[in-house]
């Protein structure tokens, strides 16, 4: 057997990898600290590279965020397997297209380098504003802590998004993540092929518009049906938790590498927990280990399913014995 491939990449190229070989349109406007991201698609398409099907993707550069968002939207209506790269404003001017995206059930992924959103001043660098904006969105959010997650966690997205029918926001954080160079392993085409069912890519592309199976779409309803319309979509919401922790085993059976929605690192009989998103998990982690030393009993819960939040699982990750998490006291049952 050969040895895993290793390259010296940031969080945008670790990323774009999986997105540019997983996709067949890739709708563009770059936006700091992603830009790098939509350009090295726009690069390797333009030097003809192929994705994981034998084809070029076709890059499209729109005049804003907003409109690579509708041409996504479109793309997708017609069964195409798409993606886009954002951050910050950017992430905002999509949001009426991405309610239009998760309503009709169209799987996509958008991978965002978490940025600041402009109020009073413009910052470039990085806190969750823009995705916590998003929230109400119907996408799912799964967040990378690394420059080897932002590689790895971007094909379970794309793996997990055809399944469940729910399109998913990857992110990680601007600069600290999408910047950050380090030697990561990199997935093989034959491990991207076992974790993308081609039969649901071929669903996918069965549900796009065409002139021999017509259908209508973006039509007006009344409060009765629209509502019963969107009761429709929760059991795809209620099982998308299930389906990325059964796409996280099978990346962990093909690679060695194991995620999971909620994940715990520290002492089994910690008092304190910290519950962490991003790169200051791995902070977070050298902080417990160095308390473990001075005999104090802590742990920190990395989360990497946000959306849809599953709290059964978040529980089951956290160790009966905790009283405090991130310093709030949790009282004594009586």
């Amino acid at each position: 057997m050969k040895p895993p491939r290793q390259a010296v990449i940031d969080g945008n190229e670790a990323a774009a990898l999986v997105a540019y070989a997983l996709s067949e349109v890739c709708a563009i406007y770059p936006i700091t600290p992603s830009s790098s991201m939509a350009e090295l698609a726009d690069q390797w398409a333009s030097e003809a590279q192929k994705n994981l099907w034998g084809a070029i993707p076709q890059v499209i550069e729109m005049q804003s965020e907003g409109g690579a968002a509708g041409a996504v939207h479109g793309a997708l209506q017609t069964g195409a397997l798409t993606t886009t790269f954002t951050a910050s404003q950017g992430l905002l001017l999509m949001i009426p297209n991405m309610y239009k995206i998760a309503g009709e059930l169209l799987p996509t992924v958008f991978h965002v380098a978490a940025r600041s959103l402009a109020t009073h001043a413009l910052s470039i660098f990085g806190d969750h504003s823009d995705v916590m904006a998003v929230r109400q969105t119907g996408f799912a959010l799964l967040a990378s802590s690394g420059v080897q997650e932002a590689h790895d966690l971007a094909a379970i997205a794309h793996a997990v998004t055809l399944r469940a029918r729910i399109p998913f926001l990857h992110f990680f954080d601007g600069f600290r993540t999408s910047h950050e160079v380090a030697k990561i392993t990199l997935l093989e085409e034959d491990t991207l092929r076992a974790l993308v069912d081609d039969a649901l890519v071929l669903a996918h592309r069965a549900r796009g518009l065409s002139p021999e199976h017509p259908v209508v779409r973006g039509t007006a309803q009344n409060p009765d049906v629209f509502f019963q319309s969107r009761e429709a979509q929760s059991p795809f919401w209620a099982r998308t938790p299930a389906l990325v922790a059964a796409a996280m085993d099978r990346f962990a059976e093909l690679t060695g590498r194991r995620y999971q929605p909620f994940s715990y690192h520290g002492d089994p009989r910690a008092e304190r927990v910290v519950v962490a998103m991003g790169s200051g998990v791995d902070a977070a982690k050298e902080t417990v280990d160095h308390l473990a030393r001075s005999g104090v009993r802590a742990g920190v819960v990395q989360v990497s399913l946000y959306r849809p939040w599953d709290a059964a699982r978040f529980l089951a990750a956290l160790p009966p014995t905790v009283r405090a998490i991130a310093g709030r006291i949790i009282p004594e049952s009586k």
